[in-house]
């Protein structure tokens, strides 16, 4: 399993604030504004990049996603694939990648 580590650095308060109200807004800490902004860059700055495919991190990504949901749905309890996808939404929502909507009947709490 991955570990992440610790990275700190000084920025000015201007930008201290925007990444409080982002952290605000998105209804998460910090550290994950922080770090998504970082995986956003490196991954801007890694595109152009030759790399075999099994070391492309977007490829990485599709098997991910693709092994998950297969696991999910030869799972014994039926009902897991749905909540998986409702809690995913939730959190795409949360931060701020897609637009927030109204509660519906069967939503999670």
């Amino acid at each position: 399993m991955q570990r992440y580590k610790s990275v700190q650095s000084y920025v000015p308060p201007l930008i201290a604030d925007w990444i409080a109200e982002q952290s605000r807004v998105r209804e998460t800490s910090v550290s994950v504004v922080v770090r998504d902004l970082l995986v956003a860059a490196w991954n801007r700055d890694n595109d152009s990049q030759e790399r075999p495919g099994a070391a492309d991190p977007a490829r990485q990504m599709v098997f991910l996603t693709t092994a998950l949901d297969a696991l999910l749905v030869s799972h014994p309890d039926a009902e897991l694939r749905k909540r998986t996808h409702a809690a995913y939404h939730r959190r795409l929502t949360q931060l701020g990648f897609i637009p927030s909507r109204e509660k519906e009947d069967g939503d999670e709490d």
